[in-house]
């Protein structure tokens, strides 16, 4: 009785410690001490690597709203309920290296997330380590993917971005020169540039087909200078890897000038609400943006995707009749094929986990069809879309 009544004195007084130290520990130690053994052998746990706090918080919810839709919908796999754990990466590279351990620690056989491109490669090499399948939603580095045969993406890559702009510009277009404008010193925007620059040197067999490029300084205040620069080449298409914040600066001066015949082409991170505003803003500028989602839902065939019709149903019913962002229709499919995979392999082996979520082959979800070839980076069809009537509008899709 009394060997009894100081293991619970002791447990008390580590618990009361661990408090006093952190949530984040305390939750490991309950994890460890007090978890309901009944429970996890009903339990598979899928864990979900989000900034839900900090500067980035908006853009992890929108992830998280995909996520928790389609575990509502397909909440059960190898007959036990699926439990999603979280961890907050807090918008910070320092503390998200802690959420990434402390989410393996929580033993979940997959992982959704996370946003951001520096917090996801930090994330690779830890759950590579403890051979954890992960799909990523929004992050396009292939860096995340590459040798990483645990790690998945299901947004389109940097590379297929460059490449699907220069074919914009040539089959669509029909243009044989462009121009481009890219932050100064800054790896992206020089990497999506040399795509772009090669691909349509090859479609056009022109290797002086880029008229210019124009490297932007984080510091300059004046972008007259750079409008200029455009303006003297007379390109007819302008390709801008580079934030909607300096696209913003950019275009103020562009409309100015009266570059009303230019195509300025963005990447994703243009497609979102900001860009419908800016347009607005600038109505006598041609403006176009990189998407991977397919809104409509519709497959080659004109078919709409039973998934699809899951999803838009089960959204409108949690947040009304809004269009969903590509976020969160990302985050659905990453869920759904790593739902897949526990299906199809039977098992929670990351090992067979991995290989089963690699052979991915036309998945019709939320966001359009999705394979994967050898790598983490997914094969899909990637589209061109303009602001028409206060919304996107697809006017170009390379397959």
């Amino acid at each position: 009785m009394k060997k009894t009544r100081n293991t619970i004195l002791a447990l008390l007084l580590v618990v009361s410690v661990f408090a006093l130290t952190g949530c984040t520990t305390f939750d490991n130690f309950k994890e460890a001490f007090f978890s309901d053994t009944r429970a996890e052998a009903t339990t598979i746990k899928i864990g979900v690597l989000e900034p839900q706090t900090g500067d980035d918080s908006e853009y992890g919810e929108l992830e998280i709203q995909g996520i928790k839709i389609a575990n509502k919908l397909y909440g059960k796999a190898l007959g036990k309920n699926i439990e999603l754990v979280y961890a907050d990466t807090q918008s910070d590279m320092s503390v998200a290296e802690t959420a990434i351990k402390d989410l393996i620690d929580k033993k979940p056989v997959l992982v959704i997330g996370t946003y951001g491109e520096a917090n996801s490669l930090l994330a690779s090499k830890y759950l590579k380590k403890a051979k954890i399948p992960a799909v990523a939603v929004t992050s396009t580095n292939p860096l995340i993917t590459v040798n990483n045969p645990y790690y998945f993406t299901v947004s389109f890559s940097d590379s297929s971005q460059g490449e699907a702009a220069a074919y914009f510009a040539y089959d669509y277009l029909k243009l044989n020169k462009a121009s481009v404008v890219r932050m100064k010193s800054e790896d992206f925007g020089m990497a999506i540039v040399r795509k772009f620059s090669d691909r349509l040197a090859k479609l056009t067999g022109d290797e002086n087909c880029i008229t210019t490029t124009v490297p932007i300084d984080p510091e300059a205040k004046d972008y007259l200078v750079y409008v200029q620069r455009i303006q003297q080449s007379q390109s007819k298409c302008v390709f801008m890897p580079v934030s909607l914040n300096v696209a913003d600066k950019f275009f103020a001066e562009a409309q100015k000038a009266g570059l009303n015949e230019v195509t300025f082409i963005g990447t994703n991170d243009w497609h979102t609400d900001e860009l419908i505003a800016m347009q607005k803003k600038y109505p006598m500028l041609k403006i176009a943006a990189l998407s991977d989602v397919n809104t409509t839902g519709k497959a080659d065939d004109g078919t709409v995707s039973e998934l699809h019709q899951q999803f838009i149903k089960e959204y409108n019913a949690e947040y009304g009749d809004s269009e969903p962002k590509d976020a969160t229709a990302l985050a659905f499919d990453a869920y759904m094929i790593a739902y897949n995979a526990l299906e199809t392999s039977q098992t929670t082996d990351g090992d067979k986990l991995a290989q089963a979520i690699l052979a991915t082959h036309d998945f019709q979800g939320a966001s359009g069809t999705i394979s994967f070839g050898e790598t983490g980076e997914p094969e899909k069809t990637t589209n061109v879309d303009i602001v028409s009537g206060g919304k996107f509008v697809t006017v170009y899709t390379k397959q």
